[in-house]
């Protein structure tokens, strides 16, 4: 039986792995940093406050559409975008129908949460609430804005879901963590595949059987699942 040759000492170096992202990412975060869940409640003039500056830099305050004012103030349809994103239906996301009346039309409340997506608005929030130097009042929003923000994911697309992970914020995706795709995984994962082939193709190599099932878990990782069932969103 032939002798297997030493895996190359080349294919992990320390500096191409850093071990305190990979644990952060992959483990701590998911669980350690998920927004503890608080009931709705509506905006307080400090809240407002602290909102309002953002809300005008992004311009949603102007109107409902081209040539159709706003009927209700910002504020009050700030109020019921957040109220329809933290309802819950049997535990699960609630539908925009399940707003209650007193809020206004759900369709209206859903053209408003878009079209404020498009704008940057649910972003920019998320970058406030995000900050360690943050106020105390951003801690009561922190939820509604997580809500918020993972409501609009499709709309946002993997560049929302980034956004999300490199704020250390996993309560703002419609899933678990490990379960969506990673940008930074893959280029990190990406140099150590290349090394693995190339040390293939050059020595030649016979890699043991762990290694590609690691290069499978890596992609598997970097790539996520292509569907994720709506109970495994964050409460």
């Amino acid at each position: 039986m032939r002798p297997r040759r030493p895996i190359p000492s080349n294919l992990f170096p320390a500096s191409l792995l850093p071990r305190e992202f990979l644990t952060r990412r992959l483990v701590l975060d998911p669980i350690l940093r998920l927004t503890p869940p608080t009931p709705w409640a509506p905006l307080t003039e400090e809240e407002w406050a602290a909102i309002a500056p953002i809300f005008a830099a992004a311009k949603c305050a102007q109107a409902d559409g081209p040539g159709r004012p706003m009927r209700d103030s910002p504020r009050a349809r700030l109020d019921a975008i957040f109220r329809a994103c933290t309802l819950k239906r049997s535990g699960l996301r609630a539908p925009w129908s399940d707003l209650p009346p007193e809020f206004g039309k759900p369709d209206t409340a859903s053209r408003s949460h878009r079209r404020w997506g498009k704008a940057g608005l649910w972003a920019m929030l998320l970058i406030a609430v995000a900050r360690r130097d943050r106020a105390p009042v951003w801690d009561g929003l922190a939820y509604r804005i997580c809500c918020a923000f993972r409501r609009a994911i499709r709309l946002l697309g993997l560049a929302g879901i980034m956004l999300a992970k490199r704020l250390r914020m996993p309560s703002a995706l419609p899933g678990p963590s490990t379960w969506l795709p990673d940008v930074d995984l893959s280029e990190l994962y990406q140099e150590v595949i290349r090394r693995i082939l190339l040390a293939i193709v050059e020595r030649p190599w016979r890699p043991p059987a762990w290694i590609f099932r690691l290069m499978r878990k890596m992609l598997s990782i970097a790539g996520g699942r292509s569907r994720i069932p709506r109970w495994a969103e964050p409460a």
